[in-house]
Parts: C-alpha cells; structure tokens; sequence
C-alpha cells in the first residue's frame, strides 16, 4: 500500500525498519524516515505495545500493510499512528486503534485519518468486518467514530477493572456520511 493521502495527512504504512528505529528512539525513527517526530510520540501505550508489533511483523512482514505513522504534511511530522489489529487476511476482520499527541488534538486529524483509512479499508477483499473499542469514559474517541460512521453495540459493552468498554461496529454495506 504505502500510503494514503488526505488534504492535510499523509498516511504511512509503519514498516518494520520504522518499528525498530522507534525502540530505539524518536531520533532514530527520524534518521530513517526523514520525517519530523512530535517528542511526545509514540504515547506510553503504543510504546509498550511495540515489542509485541515487531516480533507480529518479523514473523509476518505484510502486517505492516495495516498500520500506518499519522504525518501532518505542513509540518512533515508524526503525530501520531492508525491502524489495526489482529490477521485481517485470515479472520476477515480488523480492529482499528488511533492515537494523535496532544499538541494536535481537537484538530479533526483523526477523524480525517480514520475517514481516508476506512476507505482503503473497504476496497481490500478480505475485509469483512471492521470494528473498534473504546472506554466509555473516552468521549473523544467515541466522537471520531460516530463522526466516521460507526454504530455503538450496547449489547457488547464489557466491563474490566479500567471500566466500561464499549464495542463501535462499522457498517460495512453502506458509505461513510
């Protein structure tokens, strides 16, 4: 795939050498993408997450087709990451995640990304179902997925010791509106 291209966002695709220069440290991820990195990327999720992204994606390098860096092209700089996980190829099925630092939040830079990756998302045949999840108590990103078409499950909500989490379904027959 590459990338995707928006007005204001270029997507792109987070290889396996991105992954490894991001362990190793924002100015490495910049040294090898010749990109701008915000300081407060990768958040301490994704961050933690990473080990488990990059051993997924040597074993299996097309994963990476999946998941994408969020650069705001004025500026030539990460702000932060989409995509999704599990084996779409296999399952039929992908679960999105997003993140944007701070700095850049309340901007629409998510739902511009989401918009633009759900489009890709329903030209790829092995995508059947395309789902996310969110605290309950995460208003924003219930907003960007309302905005970006997603229907709330109530009947999938599940409750942990973080609190509620809440299943959003996209619907895969109809366009975004």
């Amino acid at each position: 795939m590459g990338k995707l291209e928006t007005k204001r966002l270029l997507l792109v695709e987070y290889n396996l050498e991105w992954i490894k220069a991001t362990i190793a440290g924002v100015d490495e991820l910049e040294r090898v993408s010749g990109y701008t990195v915000s300081r407060d990327w990768p958040g301490i999720d994704f961050f933690f997450y990473l080990p488990y992204v990059l051993e997924n994606v040597k074993k299996e390098p097309e994963m990476t087709k999946w998941t994408h860096l969020i650069v705001l092209k004025d500026e030539n700089k990460v702000i932060g990451e989409i995509g999704g996980q599990g084996k779409p190829e296999e399952s039929g099925e992908i679960e999105l995640g997003y993140s944007i630092v701070p700095a850049y939040q309340n901007n629409g830079y998510v739902t511009e990304a989401l918009e633009e990756l759900l489009i890709w998302l329903k030209n790829q045949p092995e995508i059947h179902r395309i789902f996310a999840r969110s605290f309950e108590s995460n208003t924003y990103s219930i907003q960007v997925l309302r905005k970006s078409g997603f229907v709330y499950q109530p009947e999938r909500d599940k409750v942990d010791s973080r609190g509620t989490i809440v299943l959003w379904e996209y619907p895969m027959n109809e366009d975004v509106s």
